[in-house]
């Protein structure tokens, strides 16, 4: 009788059960109490926006998918994820074209070229984002106030929306009329998805705990941005707000825990992540300071990506020493 204890095959033999579509819904469910918020700040445009851009980002992906004769990433919810991404970093008035083209560029561009999941330089959101930005810059800076903002501000006749951050680099002096509780609260004009900094941090969390996520890269970035608005507050505090006002506004929580943990872009070693996410916050701050309202983030991340290669390179040295042989 044959022995069948002896069992050839190839690795890995010890499997956890994590699959690229359990992953994908984990950043999925992670995301929606962000644009759940967004959806009760802003109402219906966040909705429209969330369609068009998961509608487009699956049917440019089952396009590619039938031109390579593959089975796409529609299955595995990539395509999905995608898609809620960049309608979360869009501000709620923008055409819901403008993000059915950023996430049709998103798999075309940013992610077809570089073959099946896992290739991309870029996180393909990030691409698809910057993309339209670039095209069309009226239309991703329009911004209306929330549900949540004074009737005064919400009247006809009044100026339109502005961002903390937006508000602070054309009148410094606007920073005192900003309750930094009130803004980690979510009570702020923004993205349709990123204006909920707390939620945005327990969505990240929740990943970082299924290790659907690893921490250094978001821990990384935050304290990049904190520890480059600490050092510029304390040479002119007039001029530029603390660290808690930055971190609590922008794309930062959003960056940290959805942009910085995209696999295929950044680096593996865990050096490799925290260098990744001290230079992006680093980058982000440096674009924001320098006039860059909408996007300091995704650039950052995007420019940054281009480095994974030479920061995967920042591993430990091995044990041990190396012994010649007479």
């Amino acid at each position: 009788m044959r022995d069948k204890r002896l069992v050839v095959a190839t690795p890995p033999h010890l499997r956890q059960g994590r699959t690229i579509r359990r992953m994908m819904m984990a950043f999925m469910v992670a995301l929606l109490p962000a644009l759940a918020w967004g959806v009760y700040q802003y109402g219906a445009s966040v909705i429209v926006l969330l369609v068009s851009a998961c509608a487009a980002a699956v049917a440019a992906d089952a396009v590619v998918s039938k031109m390579t004769k593959t089975a796409g990433s529609a299955p595995d919810g990539h395509a999905v994820l995608t898609g809620m991404l960049i309608a979360a970093m869009l501000p709620p008035a923008a055409p819901w074209w403008v993000a059915a083209v950023a996430a049709a560029v998103a798999i075309f561009i940013g992610k077809a070229p570089f073959g099946e999941l896992g290739g991309a330089p870029i996180a393909p959101a990030v691409v698809g984002i910057l993309i339209v930005t670039l095209s069309w810059p009226e239309a991703v800076d329009n911004y209306v106030q929330p549900t949540t903002a004074a009737e005064a501000l919400k009247a006809e006749g009044v100026a339109s929306a502005e961002t903390p951050i937006g508000a602070v680099l054309i009148d410094p002096s606007d920073m005192t009329e900003y309750d930094t509780k009130e803004l980690w609260l979510g009570r702020q004009v923004g993205s349709s998805g990123t204006t909920g900094p707390l939620f945005l941090i327990l969505g990240g969390l929740a990943l970082i705990v299924a290790r659907a996520a690893r921490w250094q890269a978001p821990l990384s970035f935050i304290a990049g941005m904190g520890m480059s608005a600490v050092v510029a507050n304390g040479i002119d505090p007039t001029v530029y707000p603390s660290a808690e006002f930055h971190l609590a506004t922008g794309m930062t929580m959003f960056a940290a825990f959805f942009l910085c943990t995209d696999h295929p872009s950044t680096p593996t070693s865990p050096n490799g992540l925290i260098a990744f996410g001290l230079l992006a916050g680093i980058l982000a701050y440096l674009l924001r300071v320098a006039g860059l309202e909408f996007g300091a983030e995704p650039w950052a991340v995007a420019i940054i990506s281009l480095a994974t290669p030479i920061l995967d390179r920042l591993r430990p040295a091995p044990f041990g020493k190396v012994v010649s042989h007479a």
